[in-house]
């Protein structure tokens, strides 16, 4: 070894190793560091799940509303048609549903309204894909303006007990509020 390189190396190392595992150290840093960000959005993800569950849905739904969101209609009445040809294969009940795929009859307006109300709920872009003067356009916009009303609405309210209500109903010590803590002194 050169002198030159022989300076250049630490605890035997040459340059080229020191880079090296300067690059694997750095890499390991960072692979460990997007772990620990999958394991974080792993906990929220099985979080909204668990949320959804209270309310009858499941992964299977959400993974069913991704298909719907990525694929057209085109594509996803073949799947369903695959599934069905299996199930009739099983001698499945399900397979007797096949009409359900006929030709769609729904009216032109309905079909776009309903197309704009998913994309308001959906937060989707606002780009209406109809002309703006034609029926359809007008059903699209009626659509996209009622979905992002719906979606904006604050439902919650409704259906979830307030701070204050939470306090008064608890029995709990833990939970109860200021003055039931100064009254149970």
């Amino acid at each position: 070894m050169s002198a030159k390189r022989k300076a250049s190396a630490v605890n035997g190392q040459t340059e080229r190793e020191q880079w090296e595992e300067q690059q694997f150290l750095n890499g390991f840093r960072q692979v460990k560091e997007h772990k620990s960000d999958i394991a974080g959005t792993t906990g929220e993800m099985a979080g909204i799940y668990d949320r959804l569950k209270k309310l009858g849905f499941t992964k299977g739904d959400v993974k069913w509303a991704q298909e719907l969101d990525e694929k057209d209609a085109t594509e996803v009445i073949a799947t369903m048609a695959r599934r069905l040809r299996i199930a009739r294969m099983f001698g499945h009940g399900v397979a007797r549903q096949i009409e359900m795929f006929d030709a769609d009859r729904t009216p032109a307006d309905e079909r776009a309204y309903g197309e704009g109300l998913a994309a308001g709920k959906l937060r989707k872009d606002a780009a209406n894909p109809y002309g703006a003067d034609s029926p359809q356009g007008q059903a699209w916009q009626r659509g996209m303006n009622n979905g992002t009303e719906f979606i904006n609405k604050d439902l919650a309210s409704q259906f979830e007990p307030s701070g204050d209500e939470l306090i008064k109903g608890s029995e709990d010590p833990e939970f109860a509020g200021e003055e039931d803590l100064e009254a149970a002194e």
